[in-house]
């Protein structure tokens, strides 16, 4: 995992171990950007990603529940209530750091994605094969 840069908000743009970025925010915010690879004429492919890629979070997730009517939220019954969703922001500047390099260790090996596309490959060549054996 390397620094690419640092803007003037203080976000750290990094480049992981398999193309990817990551971005931590000072916000408490830990975004990645998905992985472009795949099965391109029968050969695997892989693009680095760019700042222009999807981005997602990989903050931990929280979970609550609120009961409101119209603006004002209530302990009462009688209301509807549901449950809600929210990312868990990281306040140190270290812990976040600490997130995205323990997901580059664990996600970002190359080869493991490579196996994987491959593998998965190989799986539909022979759904298709065996497709066009019962169709005949």
């Amino acid at each position: 995992m390397k620094l690419i840069e640092i803007n003037k908000n203080g976000t750290e743009m990094y480049r992981l171990d398999d193309g990817r970025l990551g971005k931590i925010y000072p916000s408490g915010y830990v975004r990645v950007t998905i992985i472009n690879h795949g099965i391109v004429n029968g050969k695997y492919s892989h693009r680095d990603s760019t700042k222009n890629s999807r981005w997602y979070q990989i903050n931990k997730v929280g979970r609550g529940l609120k009961k409101w009517y119209g603006n004002f939220c209530y302990k009462d019954e009688k209301y509807p209530s549901w449950n809600f969703y929210r990312r868990i922001l990281i306040p140190q500047r270290d812990d976040r750091l600490s997130l995205l390099q323990a997901f580059n260790d664990k996600n970002c090996d190359k080869m493991t994605h490579k196996i994987k596309k491959l593998e998965s490959y190989i799986k539909n060549l022979l759904w298709i094969i065996n497709n066009e054996r019962t169709k005949r």
